[in-house]
Formats: C-alpha cells, sequence, structure tokens
C-alpha cells in the first residue's frame, strides 16, 4: 500500500546477492510476544502518521500493532540483516512476489501461510492471479498488499494546445509522438536518473503491448523462447523510440531526467505525455491544481497497442508490495490474522485510496465501495482493473529474479546502441531458461483470463 511501490533507489542487483547471505540462523521464536512489529516505506510523515492510526493501531486483535516508518532505500536492506540475526519485524515486507520471497522462504524465514487461507477465505477474497504468483514450491508465503498497472498521463490542457488526442494504437501512438517532438515537445516524458529499475517499465510496455501478452504468457510457461522475433521486433521498436528522442526528449537526457523533472513537463505542458505505472497518482498531486498553485489537471489512459494483432486494451499487472509472516515471531496465527486486517478490511483500504491515494491489494473493488469524496479518476481505475478481461505480465512480479535484474540493466545498451535487440533478447532467455529449470518462475495468469 505505500504509494511508491517500486522502491526507488533499489539496486537493480541487491536482489541477487540475498540468497547467498541469508542463512537460516536457528532463532528461536520470543516466548511471549507482546506486540506484532511492521516496518513499512512511505513517502513522508502525513503518510507515515496515517498509516500508524489506520493500519497498526486502527486494528483490533489479540496483539497491539507497532509500525516503524523505513527509508525506501533502506528497508529491504535492514530486514535483511536483522533475518540474518534471528530478529526483525513480525510482518516482513517485500517489493513483490518476484523478489526476496524465494530466498526468505528458502532460508527458513517466512511462515507458511496455508493454514490461514481457507480460514480467511482469501481465495475467494483475492484475484485469482494475485495469490497464486504469491506462491513458493507451492506454499502460500505472502499475501499481496498493494497492485498496479501501467498508464499513459496526459494533461488535458497540453493536448489541447497541440491538437492531438491520446493514442490507442501504434500508428497512432508513432503520429503523436512525431507531432509532439516537432512542436517541441517532449512526446513521452521520461528519465531513470533517480531509479535505474525504471528501465524495466519500459521493456514490459514493449513486450505487453509490442509482442502482446498471448506471446509472454507463451515464453513464461515455457512454449516459446525470449528470441523468438516477436520479441526481438517489439525491443528493437521500443528502441527506435528511445533513439528518436521520443522518451525523454534524447537517449542522454533520460539518464539525467529526475522524477521531479519528469511531473514538472507534465504539468507545464513541456511534455505531451508520461509512460509509468498507477503509483504516480499521488506523486503527481502536488504539481497540479492548487497544491501546485496552478489550474493544469491530469488524466490516464490505458497503453496504446503498439504491435500487429495486440489488444488496444491490456492491463499490465503488478503486485507492487507483498507481506509474509516471520517464523521468528512466536504466534504465528495472530500475525496472520493481522495480516489479513492489512489486505482485506475493505472500509480501511478504500479510505487509504481515497485519502493517501494509497495503492490496495488485488481484492475485488466496486465503484459503490467509494464514498463522494473519492477522485472520480481512482474510481474510474480500480472499477476497469477489477473487470479486466486482458492482462498483460509486468517483469517484476511474473519474470524470474535474475531475468529482471538482466532486463533492467542491460536495456540501456540496447537504446545506446551498444547491444542488438537480438543481443539482448538472447541475453534474457539464457538466464530465464537457467531460472525455468530451478522452478524459479512466479506463476502467471492466461492472458485473456482476466483479473
Amino acid at each position: 500500500m505505500a504509494t511508491i511501490t517500486r522502491r526507488r533507489f533499489l539496486g537493480a542487483g541487491a536482489a541477487l546477492g540475498v540468497a547467498a547471505s541469508l542463512t537460516a540462523c536457528g532463532a528461536r521464536p520470543a516466548d511471549s510476544p507482546d506486540a506484532i512489529t511492521i516496518w513499512n516505506n512511505l513517502d513522508n510523515a502525513q503518510q507515515n502518521d496515517y498509516f500508524r492510526a489506520h493500519y497498526a493501531e486502527g486494528y483490533r486483535g489479540k496483539f497491539p500493532v507497532q509500525f516503524t516508518p523505513k527509508s525506501g532505500g533502506t528497508i529491504d536492506r535492514l530486514i535483511q540483516t536483522a533475518l540474518a540475526a534471528g530478529s526483525g519485524p513480525s510482518i516482513i515486507v517485500t517489493p513483490g512476489p518476484s523478489s526476496f520471497v524465494s530466498a526468505y522462504w528458502s532460508a527458513g524465514y517466512l511462515a507458511d501461510l496455508g493454514p490461514y487461507e481457507e480460514r480467511y477465505g482469501w481465495g475467494s477474497t483475492f484475484a485469482d492471479w494475485a495469490l497464486a504468483a504469491s506462491r513458493v514450491d507451492g506454499k502460500l508465503v505472502t499475501l499481496p498488499t498493494s497492485y498496479e498497472t501501467m498508464v499513459l498521463y496526459s494533461n488535458p490542457a497540453t493536448l489541447e494546445r497541440l491538437g492531438l488526442d491520446v493514442p490507442t494504437t501504434r500508428e497512432e501512438f508513432e503520429n503523436f509522438c512525431t507531432e509532439a517532438k516537432a512542436k517541441g515537445h517532449v512526446p513521452v516524458s521520461a528519465g531513470n536518473a533517480d531509479y535505474k529499475g525504471a528501465n524495466e517499465w519500459f521493456v514490459g510496455v514493449a513486450l505487453n503491448h509490442g509482442a502482446g501478452p498471448d506471446a509472454v504468457y507463451s515464453a513464461l510457461t515455457g512454449e516459446t523462447r525470449w528470441t523468438d522475433p516477436v520479441f526481438v521486433g517489439a525491443i528493437d521498436r521500443m528502441a527506435s523510440y528511445f533513439k528518436k528522442g521520443w522518451f525523454g526528449g534524447d537517449v542522454g537526457l533520460y539518464f539525467t531526467n529526475s522524477f521531479p523533472t519528469i511531473y514538472d513537463e507534465l504539468a507545464t505542458g513541456k511534455a505531451a505525455s508520461m509512460l509509468s505505472g498507477t503509483w504516480e497518482f499521488a506523486n503527481l498531486a502536488p504539481y497540479f491544481g492548487s497544491a501546485a498553485g496552478n489550474d493544469e489537471t491530469w488524466r490516464w489512459a490505458t497503453v496504446p497497442s503498439l504491435g500487429d494483432g495486440v489488444p488496444e486494451v491490456v492491463w499490465d499487472l503488478a503486485v507492487g508490495q507483498s507481506a509474509g509472516v516471520n517464523t521468528n515471531f512466536a504466534d504465528t496465527a495472530a500475525a496472520a490474522d493481522y495480516l489479513n486486517f492489512l489486505t482485506t478490511d475493505l472500509p480501511t483500504i478504500v479510505a487509504g485510496i481515497e485519502q493517501m491515494n494509497f495503492a490496495p491489494p488485488p481484492v475485488h473493488i466496486e465503484a459503490t465501495d467509494f464514498s463522494t469524496r473519492a477522485d472520480p479518476r481512482i474510481v474510474q481505475l480500480y472499477s476497469e482493473l477489477a473487470a479486466a478481461t486482458s492482462v498483460g505480465y509486468t517483469t517484476w512480479t511474473f519474470f524470474p529474479q535474475q531475468t529482471e535484474t538482466y532486463m533492467i540493466d542491460y536495456f540501456e545498451n540496447v537504446i545506446t546502441g551498444q547491444l542488438t535487440a537480438a543481443e539482448y533478447c538472447k541475453g534474457i532467455d539464457s538466464r530465464f531458461a537457467m531460472e525455468r529449470a530451478k522452478g524459479r518462475v512466479p506463476t502467471a495468469p492466461a492472458p485473456g483470463g482476466g483479473i
């Protein structure tokens, strides 16, 4: 439920050393816990205060809940260190099911939540795909605390001035970028100066919206190789967009653009659009309207289709954060009860969305669950996302760890011309094959199966 669920400043290769650095210590749980503890990484003091009041102190269970805020840049390292020392918070949060979870489970730090799945009815509460992606070795070891998708942001006033419409197809998108660039505007504001992991957002868009969800699913299940021409073509096409200066204004600028610069470009009209995730809802707020002292506004739309035969509407599924129970906590049942509250208490979840822009867990939410105070853009998003029938696959949820890290690190070489799309896809394929053979690929839903 953190508003920035793709943890900024988290080194792309950080997860790779987890398995090696975590070894079970044989520490015994404390005999008499007096509180359930949770660490979380939120954006600011206001969000921390809200989380403490509503998600920690608002819980009424066997034990009180103690919340400790941590920095997004250090929380994973702090949790790893504490776990290796035989301690750590009762509730262990991670950036999602493909990061750290397998290593934590293998080291013996995560409790099996299977005994509580039927008790709390999680099978009917959570989206099937999210629960499936939360299993390791067939065991439910975490619950998804937030989910997200990729969207195309725009400023309606800017598009009106430029005479542009929100694109829905590849032809429309390419014309959109060509015209915006010709008129002196950045077609798609983008940059990775603050977070190298932003690279995978564009790789994922290339695969899901360029190659298509059917092709990606086929490769995730081992039926198609990542060296297939459909993937090479999609990556090559995305790289060509970067080389034309459509993303960030220039490849060089992409590496230096910070998030404040990106948001400001969208708000001031320097950029015609921004391609990012729904975690940006909260981050955009200070740049638009009364908070920024202007009359500007933003809207979102689904990412346009960028490939032949790809549906115009594809929702990229992602678990932004997962949480499990520390085996070092003596009362697993009590911790599981709090985890159930954290992820399924609908009034608390909906209030958090409305008041703090917290991303909700992937539970069933309808428009009627929101009050009249809710931002209509948020109501529209979660109503449409909950009813989605064509889904795509984000790298941070459905790809194994080493493959994801390679995709982040080496995409930069593709857009700078140091690596061809074919060579890049070959690198993806070799790592994926190795991890798939070891059973490390998260479970993915069929692309047409809906959420």
